[in-house]
């Protein structure tokens, strides 16, 4: 029993310390964007939209994830659906660019936010609460990438 606990402990920690190092690299990007620096030769906005695509479809993969997982839940279908279009739109965003920043950055965030609404819907009308602190984690998390991309957006 000790173990057990010990390991749900032990990853619930790392879900955690990986989820906020997450935000390292779109803080970097931000950085960069509002001292108009380069990083190799990428500007803060190209290595903030592109870390940012590679986010959302992270975790648009977990939505498909939890669809797959309540095969049987009546949002399951949405779910499935809802991410593809969330990965297709995250592409778009890479496609539009610098040149279209303001949209590319307002993708990301209705991306966002369409993520975490699902994931929690989802959760909720399978009563499947994840780990122990997951939900607010997760809320802090996407309030703070959406924020950075507020600023991005008006910078």
């Amino acid at each position: 029993m000790r173990s057990d606990y010990l390991e749900t402990t032990q990853t619930r920690n790392t879900m955690a310390k990986l989820g906020y190092m997450g935000l390292i690299p779109f803080l970097f990007g931000l950085l960069l964007s509002l001292t108009d620096s380069q990083f190799f030769s990428w500007s803060g906005e190209t290595f903030f939209i592109t870390y940012s695509v590679v986010i959302l479809s992270f975790l648009s993969g977990i939505l498909w994830g939890n669809g797959i997982e309540n095969f049987e839940s009546q949002s399951s279908n949405k779910a499935l659906i809802l991410s593809n279009v969330i990965v297709l739109a995250a592409w778009l965003a890479v496609l539009l660019g610098e040149q279209q920043e303001f949209f590319t950055t307002l993708i990301l965030i209705l991306g966002y936010i369409a993520v975490w609404r699902a994931e929690r819907s989802m959760r909720e009308e399978n009563q499947s609460e994840g780990p122990d602190g997951y939900f607010d984690m997760r809320a802090r998390l996407t309030s703070s990438v959406v924020l950075m991309h507020g600023i991005v957006m008006l910078t």
